[in-house]
This record gives C-alpha cells, structure tokens and sequence, in this order.
C-alpha cells in the first residue's frame, strides 16, 4: 500500500456487548476470600463493559481492541479476544490474549497481516479462569475502510478525513435490506414487500381477525390493517416487514393473549413491562401503527419524524442504537439497549420476515 495515495478509516459498529456470566456465583466457601463480594460489584457494572476497536493515530497499519472492564474479579486470570470474519460463517478464527493497559483495560495489537481492508471482523471477548471456565464480556464490529487519496497532502488534514469517514459510514445503510458490510437487515429504507403479500402471509395463518374490535379503531379488514401499516413505515422510511413481522410477533397475529388487549390499539408491546401490565392505549389503529413505526425509526435512526410524534416513548430511546433488526433484542444488542429483553428477538422477526418475502 502507497501511503501517498491511500489513507485507512476503521468504521466501527457497535462498542458493547454484554451477557449473562456463564460463571457460576461464588459459593459460601469462597466467602472467606471476598470472591463473593467481587461477582455481586462484577454483576452490578456488567452494563459499563465497553469494547472497541481504533486504528492507530500515526500508524494506519495497526489497529488496538480495547475492552473496558470494571470489577473483573480477581480470580479471572486473563482476558481473550476471539476475532471472526463476518462473512464466514463457518470462520473458527483467532484467539488473542490481552495486554493488560491499565487496572481495568485489556488491549490487543493487529496490524496488516491480521486483517484485511474491506473485511467486516467481529471481536468477543472473554474472561478466562481456564480454558473451559469463561465468561462472555461483550463484542464489537469494525471494518477498516481504505480510501483513494490523489491529493495526500491535503486529503489526510483531519476536516477531510472527517468527511470521507462519514461518506463510507453512509454506504453501510444502503437501501437493499441487507447490503451492509455486517450482513444485518436493516430497518430503514424502502419495504421489500406488498401490501398484498403482507394480507395473504396473515391469512394462511388460519386466525380470525378482530374486525369488529379493529373496525372501530378504523381498519375492519386484515385489508386496511396492511394497508395503513405500509403507509405509516412509507411516511418515516421504515421497512414495512419490519413493523409487519413485529406487529404479528408481539400480538399473536393479532389474537392479543398477551397482556394487551386488542381495544387498546397497542401492535407491539409498547409500555408493557410484563406482570399484567397492559401498557400504552391508543385512540384508533392508526394512531397505534404509528407510534409503532415512530419507535422503531427512534431506535434505527437518529433521523427527524416527518409526522407529530405520538410515540410518547419516543425520547426514552436511545437514536440510532438499533439500526438492525437482529439488535432489537436486548441480549444481542450490542449497545447494551433495544426493544425486547427476550432472547433471539431479532432472530423470530428475521423468520417471519423471510416467510413474509416468500409469499408470491
């Protein structure tokens, strides 16, 4: 690589990424060495674990992954970071140790015989008693990016860096669904599917629509449903298969035997916390819809509504820490936030989107 016409930026997708402690909790003998105490403060700052990935400033051929880790306890003897090719599935990748850098930091060095440019790696990474006593901590996405440079005296000052950094940021969020350098599906763009597809995937699922319920909140027919469905995502750009397979998932196929009820206009879950909580009542099926629609681009995009917010969850979202459907489930987000606390969350919708797109 020539300097003088290339330059390096990490596009970096995700800092964090925590799990359940695969752990077991100390047991009453090991109150005697404050191994006790050490996994309840482990537990409680699991949500402050940050792993990330930045080339380094004056070397682009280097790249530093970082993990972040307070009140990793003592008997943990080293930190590892598991590195994988994204387009592989199958890729059993590399195992590195980590360095320590600081009394809560661990680091790993790459540099251009470890990775290659225009390659979506992702890294995890693990707190290790042996080798069969781990401890997930959490992940990150990165691909380096390399740039044409005709100009490298005056390409690389750091206004033009900057600029070039959020052109290729762009590039990620295409509007084919999937055309992403991480392969995710993502919420916003243009639906990939009909209203029509949308009305016969419900129908072969032999349920009853609610019409009555629903027709008094505007939408009759399982018709109209779809219908105002599609235009609602049209109005935010978000994917209508997207709040289409959500809606189904989190009601049932609009059966409600959750704790919402079909009169109070909720599609997806929206202020139930479980425990017979009903959450949100919306005034008709519209108006349902659209806060659904609105929470999800809140979640996908940092991006402006284009309709008066009736999400009144809205600011509660943390913007853009969702862009895909596989990060809307907390467990697998690795923002530490999203939509369910269920476990594979993004993986059902996946399933009921790709039954949705094979309907002719």
């Amino acid at each position: 690589m020539h300097k003088s016409r290339f330059f390096k930026v990490l596009l970096c997708v995700g800092i964090l990424g925590v799990s359940t402690s695969v752990f077991a909790k100390a047991d009453a003998s090991d109150a005697k060495t404050g191994l006790k105490k050490e996994y309840e403060e482990f537990e409680e700052t699991q949500n402050e674990i940050a792993v990330s990935a930045a080339l380094d400033e004056k070397d682009d051929d280097i790249c530093y992954i970082q993990a972040a880790v307070p009140n990793l306890p003592s008997d943990v003897k080293k930190v590892t970071f598991h590195l994988t090719q994204r387009e592989k599935k199958k890729d059993k990748g590399e195992w590195y140790t980590g360095k320590k850098k600081g009394d809560e930091t661990w680091q790993i060095t790459l540099d251009d015989k470890d990775l290659s440019t225009e390659t979506a790696y992702e890294v995890k990474v693990y707190g290790e008693k042996d080798q069969k006593d781990r401890i997930y901590l959490g992940k990150t996405a990165f691909l380096i990016n390399e740039e044409e440079n005709s100009d490298s005296s005056k390409q690389e000052e750091e206004g033009e860096i900057k600029e070039n950094l959020s052109a290729s940021s762009q590039e990620i969020l295409v509007d084919d669904a999937t055309n992403n350098a991480l392969g995710y599906y993502t919420i916003m763009g243009n639906s990939t599917v009909t209203v029509e597809q949308m009305i016969q995937v419900y129908e072969d699922q032999g349920v009853s629509y609610p019409g009555e319920v629903l027709g008094e909140g505007g939408a009759p027919k399982i018709e109209d449903f779809c219908q105002i469905l599609y235009e609602e995502c049209a109005a935010e750009g978000v994917r209508a298969e997207v709040a289409f397979a959500q809606s189904m998932l989190e009601t049932g196929w609009l059966q409600f035997q959750g704790d919402s009820t079909a009169e109070q206009y909720n599609f997806a879950g929206l202020g139930t916390t479980g425990g017979g909580v009903k959450g949100i009542y919306f005034p008709d099926v519209r108006t349902g819809l659209r806060a659904q629609v609105q929470h999800l681009k809140a979640y996908a995009s940092s991006e402006n509504l284009n309709e008066e917010c009736v999400d009144e969850r809205f600011d509660l979202v943390s913007r853009e820490s969702a862009p895909y459907v596989e990060w809307l489930g907390i467990q697998e987000n690795p923002n530490g936030g999203g939509w369910a606390a269920g476990a594979n969350y993004g993986d059902k919708l996946l399933k009921l989107i790709d039954d949705l797109k094979a309907v002719n």
